[in-house]
């Protein structure tokens, strides 16, 4: 349920998060985090949809500030730090 996408490739947590429904996207998580191993938690977290865009990319092209510390705050304890640095691509990087 939790991995299932539609035809945009959007799962409901992503689609929870780029609507700003915090309660729902909340909720979704906390069953996620029940059933999903860490992996698969990571896999939604990052998941992109045809547009090759994150959950936390669509936040902010909003403009949907507590969403996005919300997700910040999540990223922090479920990503590495090399997933946290690939999710913002350095133009300088080597």
């Amino acid at each position: 349920m939790f991995l299932t996408e539609d035809r945009n490739e959007w799962t409901d947590w992503y689609l929870a998060a780029v609507e700003g429904q915090l309660k729902l996207l909340h909720n979704l998580w906390d069953w996620a985090g029940n059933v999903l191993t860490q992996e698969e938690l990571n896999k939604l977290f990052l998941a992109k949809d045809i547009w090759d865009n994150t959950a936390w990319h669509s936040a902010a092209e909003k403009g949907r500030l507590e969403l996005l510390h919300f997700l910040w705050d999540w990223a922090k304890h479920v990503l590495t730090l090399e997933e946290l640095n690939d999710m913002f691509p350095s133009k300088t990087k080597k």
